[in-house]
């Protein structure tokens, strides 16, 4: 139902803001980048709020928990960028503190989508279940990625997880399996094209000994998320 969907769009924008904060430090605080983010961020705060604005009744708990980590997450955000404009280096306790706080909101998010499908009584589609599957998978490779890029700035490797090989691994056979299963040539050309983009973002990630492009990782990710939602209209 779309009061769900625009929650898990929400949660993936979310994701994406942290991942264009590790470009710009990994960038050293390039301004062109700063903007970006900030520009992000106002997009993401306007789709919560009209969000929140336009939800049933019943949620209002949910969204004072995830309103209250979105103004932690960005005054950390803020004192991290004021740090890169500075000194090319964030406060590494303050990134720590600024990802928490992502993870919390997340969190909040994920419980609320489940509450309004229980609520309603409904289940998510096979497809729509892939579909989100093959984009949290991408966005936590490329998060690592670019995390590590920013990691040869002065920040840590924070995420210790699941490796990034099997992600790498589940998210090839998520494409592989769709194409075996999809009639239409227009969905067969969008998943062919985001599997030869996919390849590029493994490589990069997966070779620690490969020079660091983020730039390009992150155009390549931004694109294979738009072609994801292509697929799911020629299906």
């Amino acid at each position: 139902m779309a009061e769900e969907l625009r929650v898990f769009k929400l949660s993936t924008d979310v994701k994406l803001l942290l991942l264009k904060y590790y470009h710009v430090q990994a960038d050293e605080g390039n301004s062109q980048l700063v903007e970006e983010v900030l520009r992000h961020r106002d997009e993401v705060a306007y789709q919560k709020d009209r969000l929140f604005q336009e939800m049933s009744e019943g949620y209002s708990e949910k969204q004072s928990r995830i309103d209250g980590h979105w103004v932690e997450f960005n005054t950390l955000l803020d004192q991290n960028i004021n740090e890169i404009r500075e000194s090319n280096y964030p406060e590494l306790q303050v990134v720590t503190l600024m990802r928490k706080a992502q993870r919390a909101m997340l969190d909040e998010l994920e419980q609320l989508s489940q509450s309004i499908l229980s609520n309603n009584e409904v289940s998510l589609s096979e497809l729509t279940l892939w579909q989100r599957d093959q984009k949290n998978l991408l966005i936590e490779v490329v998060e690592r990625y670019i995390e590590r890029a920013a990691s040869s700035m002065g920040a840590p490797l924070t995420i210790d997880s699941v490796d990034i090989n099997v992600l790498c691994q589940r998210f090839d056979r998520g494409i592989e399996d769709m194409l075996t299963r999809v009639s239409s040539s227009e969905a067969q050309r969008l998943l062919n094209k985001v599997r030869s983009q996919w390849l590029f973002i493994e490589t990069a990630a997966t070779d620690t000994n490969a020079r660091l492009i983020p730039f390009l990782v992150m155009r390549y990710a931004d694109s294979i998320l738009a072609r994801l939602d292509d697929v799911a209209h020629h299906i």
